[in-house]
């Protein structure tokens, strides 16, 4: 008897922020058979409208060529071209994307715990953004096997959450998989036709970071946005996506605005944010366009100087260590003359 790779959420499960017993057995035997599974309705719909709305304030006045203008910059860098029309971007986890109800879904976080341990990380938060017109994508493992020979037997150490923040039908593209294919030693050189489903907004697919899959061809005229949070075990960094970018960005002020509980989860955040505080094109100065922006959409703590320091900082004199953290002179960093 085939296994449903498919788990629909019911109303008081999003209420409770846990899958029942049966739903979460069922969730966990797909995930590990396939390397995949899809959760219906597993986030609200308005919190899919915020991310939405958040998403079309920092990028949505980039069409293809824009993106393409700005993949093209050195690094470091938010636009990675993944494809015909297709790229991926390191947005500002501000306004939507910096509630912790999306990167700390209770419900997501449950049933990823029972996968990767209590102690994951978040280590990137993407959005994939295909353009009308975009072709398929090839074929590919997030990261290859870890160790040549045994990389299907080891333990699942990295997991992506691919939130769709519009409805996709077939004619947008949405993610094809091949179900099952965490375990294959090789990538074949032939491959039968994907698994392919239409997702709407409040579904959460789960793929284990060795699954292959690709993104079909945009057939509509509509942009696809796509965010991707991946979660992973606290001893894995994935060197082959993210050097040359910052691949999960949160100002530090709004770190420290976290409960306490959902820091830890958020540690690579807080490590980036606090290696480039007060750095000339720091993390949160840099590749998206400024125009692209609405500043009222953007957190006074986010906009280069002259930003306002903490009412918890006090008076910190111009020679003192900067409160923020970055072992620079108060001067050289928040207290710099705009």
């Amino acid at each position: 008897m085939s296994i449903d790779w498919i788990v629909t959420v019911s109303a008081s499960e999003l209420a409770n922020g846990e899958l029942t017993a049966d739903n979460g057995g069922a969730a966990l035997a797909a995930f590990l058979e396939y390397g995949c599974v899809l959760i219906r309705g597993a986030f609200p719909l308005a919190t899919i409208e915020a991310m939405y709305r958040e998403y079309v304030a920092q990028c949505g006045s980039l069409d293809a060529a824009a993106m393409q203008g700005q993949a093209e910059k050195p690094a470091p860098n938010r636009f990675h071209r993944v494809g015909n029309a297709r790229y991926e971007i390191t947005p500002l986890m501000t306004g939507a994307f910096g509630e912790a109800t999306v990167f700390a879904n209770s419900l997501l976080l449950k049933f990823l715990g029972s996968v990767l341990g209590p102690d994951m990380h978040l280590g990137s938060f993407s959005t994939v953004v295909s353009h009308p017109g975009a072709t398929k994508q090839h074929a590919h493992r997030d990261h290859p096997h870890l160790f040549p020979g045994i990389g299907p037997t080891m333990p699942i150490y990295a997991v992506t959450a691919s939130i769709p923040l519009i409805d996709i039908d077939i004619e947008t593209g949405p993610t094809g998989v091949w179900l099952g294919s965490h375990k294959w030693a090789e990538d074949p050189k032939v491959l039968h036709a994907p698994t392919v489903c239409p997702v709407q907004r409040g579904d959460c697919m789960l793929v284990d970071y060795r699954t292959m899959h690709a993104g079909l061809p945009n057939m509509s005229g509509r942009v696809r946005p796509i965010a991707y949070l991946v979660y992973q075990r606290p001893w894995f960094f994935d060197h082959r996506n993210h050097v040359g970018r910052v691949p999960v960005d949160m100002p530090v002020e709004l770190y420290n605005e976290l409960p306490a509980n959902v820091r830890p989860l958020l540690i690579r955040a807080f490590s980036y944010a606090t290696l480039t505080c007060g750095r000339e094109g720091g993390a949160h100065e840099r590749s998206i366009p400024q125009a692209a922006i609405p500043q009222a959409a953007i957190p006074q703590a986010v906009i280069p100087q002259a930003t306002k320091d903490p009412p918890s900082w006090g008076k910190a004199g111009r020679n003192d260590p900067c409160p923020c953290g970055s072992a620079k002179k108060y001067k050289h960093c928040h207290g710099q003359i705009a």
